[in-house]
C-alpha cells in the first residue's frame, strides 16, 4: 500500500467540479486582450467583444476534459523517454523565475547573471533525486524581453534532462518552440516528443492578461505540454475558505484547458497551482502557510477525480534565509504533496516568496526529496508476515543484526541519507572535522561542477540558435554573453 492523503471527502469532489462547471458558464473568464480575444472567436469560442469575456458552455468543457490526456510522457534533448506524469507518480523539480540568487559566498541575495544559471545547470544536472530540471531563476545579463528564450538555451546546452520553462512575453513561445525544434526532427516530432512544460497563469481572479493567454494558445499550436497554475491569495483575491477557494482554482484551470483543447485537442495540460495565503497584518503572501497546504492537497483530489496530471509549488519556503523555518516548510511541503501523490512537484532550492533561488539549499532539498520518496513507497509484506518466528529468532538472540532477514532486507528498508543530513553523533562529528550543513553543501555542489560530463551541443546548433537570438531581440546591436569555448 502506497501512502496516501486526502483532506476532502470523496462526495465533495464532484460537487466542487460541477460548481467550476457552473462558474464558466454564468460567469465565464475575462480576456484582458482584443487579439487574443478575437483569436478566441476565430477558433470557435463565444467570445463577446462588448464585454470580454467568454462564457463556457459545460458540454464544451466537458469535451475539453475529454479531449486532454491523463498521462504525458517528458522526453529528453535526444528524444528518449525521461518521465511519465501519471497517477500518482511523483516526481521533483526546482522551482522556477526567482529574481534574484542568494550567494552562496557572501549570503546575500543578488541579481544572477549567465554565469550563475550555467553553474545551477551543471549542479542540478547531477543531482540524483530531481527527476528533471527548470529554468530556475532569471540571469539580468541579456535583453530582458529574450531571458525567458536564453534560459531555455542555456538548460538544453548543459543538460538532457527535460525541463519546466515557460515564457514572459505575449511572443515568446514561438521562439522558444522554434529552439526546442531544433533538437528535433520538426514541429511536429516535438509535438510527439515533448521535452519541456511551459507554466500559463491566469491573472486571478477568471482573467486571462495578453501573456499568458497569447502564451497557451501558442503552446496548444506547439503541442507543448502546459501547467496552468493560478495564483489564488486566499482572503484577497480568492474566498478565504477552503471548499471557495478551490472552486475558483477548478474553474481557472478548467478554463485554460478548455481553451487549449478547442485550439488543439489532445494538448497536454496539467492541473496546476501555487495558492496562497493573505497575511492580513504584513500583505505578504506565504504560499507555506498552513491553509495553503490545506488547500494543495485539496485541488489534487479534484485533478485526480478529473483524471488530469497535477503540478504544485511545494517543498519550498518563504523564508529568506537557510535557516530552521526554511528546513520545516520545505520538509512539511515535500512529504505532503509526495502524499498527495503531485505528479510535478516545483520547489527544491526557492526562497523568500519564490523570489530568491539557492544552490546549497537545492542540494539540501536533494536529500529532502530523498526521504519524501522512501516514505511513499508502498509498504509491504516481506517475510516478516506471520512474524512468530522471526520474533522468537529475536527473543533468543537478543538481537536480529546477523539474522538473514535482516541481511537480504536492510540495505532496502534502512534508507541511509547522504551528507546533507548528518547522523553522526557529536564525536564522530568533530572526528570528521566539524563540518556545518554549508560546508558539506558546498562540498557538495563543488563536487558536482567538478565531475559535471554531458555531452556538448554541436556547434551548428549554438550557430543556429544565437542567430534566433541576434535576429529576435528588440536590441539590433545585442552582446550574447559567452558561456561556450565554441566559435559561434
Amino acid at each position: 500500500m502506497r501512502p496516501t492523503l486526502a483532506v476532502l471527502e470523496q462526495s465533495l469532489l464532484e460537487r466542487i467540479s460541477d460548481e467550476a462547471f457552473t462558474v464558466l458558464e454564468k460567469s465565464g473568464v475575462l480576456i484582458e486582450d482584443e487579439n487574443a480575444l478575437a483569436r478566441l472567436a476565430k477558433v470557435g469560442m463565444n467570445a463577446d467583444p462588448e464585454n470580454s469575456r467568454v462564457r463556457m458552455p459545460r458540454a464544451l468543457v466537458e469535451k475539453a476534459l475529454k479531449d486532454a490526456p491523463s498521462s504525458i510522457t517528458l522526453y529528453n534533448r535526444d528524444g528518449d523517454p525521461a518521465a511519465t506524469l501519471e497517477e500518482d507518480k511523483v516526481h521533483f523539480v526546482p522551482a522556477s523565475s526567482a529574481l534574484r540568487v542568494l550567494d552562496r559566498k557572501t549570503q546575500a541575495q543578488r541579481n544572477p547573471t549567465t554565469a550563475d544559471f550555467v553553474e545551477y545547470v551543471k549542479m542540478a544536472d547531477g543531482l540524483k533525486n530531481i527527476d528533471y530540471l527548470s529554468t530556475a531563476f532569471i540571469p539580468k545579463d541579456i535583453p530582458q524581453d529574450m531571458a525567458d528564450a536564453w534560459r531555455l538555451y542555456l538548460v538544453l546546452s548543459h543538460s538532457k534532462r527535460p525541463i519546466v520553462s515557460g515564457a514572459f512575453t505575449s511572443f515568446g513561445v514561438p521562439r522558444m518552440g522554434q529552439i526546442m525544434a531544433t533538437f528535433r526532427n520538426d514541429k511536429e516530432d516535438l509535438v510527439k516528443r515533448p521535452m519541456s512544460i511551459f507554466t500559463c497563469c491566469p491573472n486571478t481572479p477568471l482573467r486571462w492578461g495578453e501573456d499568458p493567454i497569447s502564451n497557451i494558445m501558442d503552446c496548444a499550436e506547439w503541442g507543448i505540454p502546459i501547467e496552468i497554475v493560478p495564483v489564488l491569495l486566499l482572503g484577497m483575491i480568492s474566498p478565504t475558505t477552503t471548499i471557495g477557494a478551490i472552486v475558483q482554482h477548478t474553474a481557472e484551470v478548467l478554463s485554460g484547458l478548455t481553451i487549449a483543447q478547442v485550439v488543439r485537442p489532445g494538448t497536454p495540460v496539467i492541473f496546476g497551482g501555487a495558492p496562497a495565503s493573505f497575511h492580513m497584518r504584513l500583505m505578504t503572501n506565504p504560499m507555506t502557510a498552513v491553509e495553503a497546504l490545506q488547500m494543495y492537497c485539496g485541488y489534487a483530489q479534484v485533478a485526480k477525480f478529473l483524471k488530469l496530471p497535477c503540478q504544485a509549488y511545494m517543498a519550498l519556503s518563504d523564508s529568506k534565509f537557510n535557516d530552521p523555518q526554511a528546513g520545516m516548510e520545505t520538509g512539511v511541503g515535500a512529504f505532503l504533496a509526495a502524499c498527495a501523490g503531485f505528479n510535478s512537484i516545483s520547489g527544491p532550492g526557492m526562497l523568500d516568496y519564490v523570489n530568491c533561488f539557492s544552490l546549497e539549499k537545492l542540494v539540501f532539498d536533494d536529500e529532502v526529496v530523498a526521504h519524501a520518496k522512501r516514505f511513499i513507497r508502498p509498504v509491504e509484506v516481506r517475510e516478516d508476515m506471520p512474524a512468530s518466528d522471526l520474533i522468537a529468532e529475536l527473543v533468543r538472540d537478543k538481537h536480529l543484526l546477523t539474522s538473514e532477514h535482516t541481511l537480504q532486507y536492510w540495505p532496502e528498508e534502512l534508507y541511509l541519507p547522504g551528507p546533507m543530513v548528518d547522523r553522526t553523533n557529536w564525536d564522530q562529528w568533530e572526528d570528521q572535522g566539524s563540518h556545518d550543513w554549508r560546508e558539506r553543501a558546498n562540498q557538495i555542489i563543488n563536487e558536482l561542477l567538478g565531475s559535471y560530463e554531458v555531452e556538448p551541443l554541436d556547434e551548428k546548433i549554438h550557430t543556429e540558435v544565437q542567430d534566433l537570438f541576434r535576429r529576435t531581440c528588440s536590441d539590433p546591436n545585442v552582446i550574447l554573453p559567452s558561456f561556450t569555448e565554441q566559435k559561434v
